[in-house]
């Protein structure tokens, strides 16, 4: 019956993600409920279908929930979108320009939405307000996060703030008292402990990460760590480790201690703000300590799958939360298959006992590798990158930041007492200094992340875990290296294919800040780069968007007008790429900075300026600031803000790239825009909206 959950979780799991990919469209639900409900029931005629049938209906019955979920909790908010509502509520999270709101309408109506704002107007946590937004659809198109994210939280709505009044409440409800003690923790920390330590800690153990720089969370990216900033289940079992030691002299007797440990499990999610990756340790350790308290023994498959039971019978979107699938591979890889893979390795000594310290350390490495290689198909689609460090930096930064968690905690625990504050405070600077030296150590002289987009590098790694499982529970040497040449095989057919298909393709990648264009194509190793770098931001982004597409040469760096003198140095691009030509104009009076990374590169004046590039690919700067830029048989057209108005030269373009604040005039298939839309009904069909610093990738056929 063990095995029989595991069949279950797997086809509900199955079923939401597909409902996740599907959705919104949903006259598709009942008919595929109804063919996979047939296909259970014809497997339940043969005893060796029965866990297959199992699957099935279970599948059908996250798909019915589904269909029930969407009915309860979104189709009443669907006449709120393209109105302006009056709301009253509680703020529950800020961001830079954001608040999500926690209140009801006018009419009653309970809703959870993501208010978009300026800076200045973002306000406290917990504070009361009331006023009226502009309310639409959460979609693709949204400003940080993908609509998944939202989704996956219960956000369904987003809008734009009207105007509207914060105050502090009168009364503060119960189900803000976690949230307010965590904000209450954070900021003793903060007074007890430099930036980059209290950043560490409050994340490491409170799970904010608000006060992380960029440059830690890069760091923590490069070596493949970034995962012990989540808090999860290596956080959850040291800390309850620590309670039970706390505990092991008590006058509670077992079971006593076990309902201790569950009530501090519960605490902790609470205080955590229950992410996923910590709501599915959560829930899997309070299986544990249940089965404890029956005198049952624990599986880790089982509570796998009941954890992920329920959360997704809670909210089924989040089969597309990248944490929730995050956690769940990781699990996969550290709880079941690290195991049989140590014991397989261990089995090798076959003439002698292998020796208790190397057998300690196979099992180190075991649990290092699986866990990578069960994330790395995640962290090649999302993040488009293999991280040659993440074994070797897991297994030597780990052990450095148990200590970490453990010195944090005592701090977070005696934080608000003013003298035990000062003392722990001092073993936390210590240990998260000792941590943050080592990290950014290894991550000098170790290799950078290697660069790979498309699918043949998730096919490749896909082929890479099967083959490792494969591997964890057959022992048999010839069917291992059979499995392994069939992965090789896969890999190699696949990397070929897709290598073939983008020879006569171009990357595209568009970002925008504010009303500021950066727009890079990639091809070969090649790139020109296009846009207005007046702030090292946006050079900075340009050189790491770069060395993900695996360039060396760039043929052109065409810097817009700016209006102004860039105060910046192009030191992050000319040290690390060959720069062939810079175009720039002789209006721009560069800065010494920017002229003495520039010195050496030919440079041109951008007035009546052609420049080509790979195959048939031209730019050229139009008059007013314009740019035009022909790809094979694509036209392309940039419009900054500052440009004059386009004397329309083409009758229709195949991308317009825009950020002006009002409809531009011109006929295209598909536009992108670094401004908020002008309405529904200025809206173009094939319009998406540029995330604040963030980039849109893209592809374009290069031939004609």
């Amino acid at each position: 019956m063990k095995r029989l959950l595991c069949w279950i979780g797997l086809g509900s799991l199955s079923a939401a993600a597909v409902f996740c990919c599907l959705y919104p469209a949903m006259e598709w639900l009942l008919p595929l409920a109804a063919l996979l409900g047939l296909v259970g029931i014809f497997s339940l005629l043969h005893k060796r279908t029965y866990p297959v049938a199992l699957a099935f209906l279970s599948a059908v019955a996250m798909l019915l929930f589904c269909a029930l979920y969407q009915y309860r909790n979104i189709r009443p908010l669907a006449s709120f979108p393209g109105k302006t509502l009056s709301l009253s509520g509680i703020v529950l999270e800020t961001g830079r320009s954001s608040f999500l709101l926690k209140g009801t309408t006018a009419g009653g109506q309970a809703l959870k939405i993501q208010v978009w704002c300026s800076t200045d107007m973002v306000p406290d946590r917990f504070a009361q307000f009331s006023g009226t937004v502009q309310c639409e659809q959460i979609r693709s198109t949204d400003r940080f996060d993908s609509e998944s994210y939202y989704r996956s939280r219960n956000i369904f709505l987003q809008g734009q703030l009207s105007e509207g009044s914060f105050t502090k409440p009168d009364s503060m409800p119960l189900w803000s008292l976690p949230g307010r003690l965590n904000d209450f923790l954070c900021g003793k920390v903060q007074q007890l402990l430099p930036e980059q330590a209290s950043a560490l800690v409050n994340a490491a153990v409170l799970g904010n990460r608000s006060a992380l720089s960029d440059e830690q969370y890069e760091l923590f990216e490069q070596l493949g760590i970034q995962h012990l900033l989540a808090v999860s289940g290596i956080h959850l079992t040291i800390l309850t480790g620590m309670v039970s030691l706390v505990l092991r002299r008590s006058f509670l007797g077992r079971r006593g201690k076990l309902v201790c440990q569950m009530l501090f499990v519960v605490f902790y999610l609470l205080l955590t703000g229950m992410s996923p990756s910590i709501l599915r340790a959560g829930i899997m350790l309070l299986l544990s300590f249940a089965a404890q308290l029956i005198w049952r023994q624990t599986d880790a498959p089982t509570s796998l799958a009941a954890a992920v039971l329920c959360m997704l019978y809670a909210n089924p979107f989040l089969a597309m939360n990248t944490g929730f699938q995050f956690s769940v591979l990781t699990t996969i890889g550290v709880r079941i298959l690290a195991s049989p893979m140590a014991e397989m390795v261990v089995g090798l000594w076959k003439r002698k006992p292998c020796p208790p310290v190397a057998a300690k350390w196979i099992r180190g490495c075991s649990v290092a590798f699986c866990a990578c290689a069960c994330a790395t198909p995640l962290t090649v689609l999302y993040d488009g990158c293999f991280v040659p460090l993440s074994i070797p930096a897991n297994l030597m930064l780990s052990p450095l930041f148990t200590p970490v968690l453990i010195a944090g905690s005592l701090l977070v625990l005696f934080c608000a007492i003013p003298f035990l504050g000062a003392v722990f405070a001092f073993p936390a600077f210590f240990l998260s200094n000792l941590f943050l030296k080592a990290a950014g150590l290894l991550a000098k002289i170790g290799p950078g992340p290697v660069y790979a987009d498309g699918p043949a590098p998730v096919i490749a790694a896909l082929c890479i875990i099967v083959a490792i499982g494969y591997g964890a529970y057959r022992a048999n040497r010839r069917a291992m290296f059979f499995a392994l040449c069939v992965c090789v095989l896969l890999s190699s057919v696949s990397i070929s294919a897709q290598a073939w298909i983008n020879s006569g393709q171009i990357y595209g990648y568009t970002a925008a800040f504010e009303k500021r264009i950066l727009q890079i194509f990639t091809y070969h190793g090649h790139a020109v780069v296009i846009g207005h770098l007046s702030g090292q931001a946006q050079i900075e982004q340009a050189a790491q968007e770069l060395k993900r597409q695996n360039v060396h040469t760039v043929d052109c760096l065409m810097l817009l007008p700016n209006g102004g003198d860039p105060r910046v140095s192009f030191a992050a691009l000319t040290e690390s790429f060959s720069v062939s030509a810079v175009v720039y104009s002789d209006q721009d009076n560069l800065s010494t900075q920017a002229a003495e990374s520039l010195s050496q590169i030919p440079a041109y004046d951008i007035e009546h300026t052609a420049v080509e590039f790979w195959q048939t690919g031209t730019v050229r700067l139009l008059d007013g600031g314009a740019v035009d830029l022909s790809v094979g048989a694509k036209k392309l057209l940039i419009l900054p803000a500052d440009c004059a108005i386009l004397e329309q030269e083409q009758s229709h373009w195949d991308l317009v790239i825009t950020s002006w604040d009002t409809p531009v005039d011109v006929s295209a298939d598909a536009l992108l825009c670094a401004r908020d839309f002008w309405g529904e009904d200025g809206q173009h069909p094939h319009a998406f909206l540029l995330y604040p610093g963030r980039g849109v990738r893209y592809r374009i056929a290069a031939t004609s």
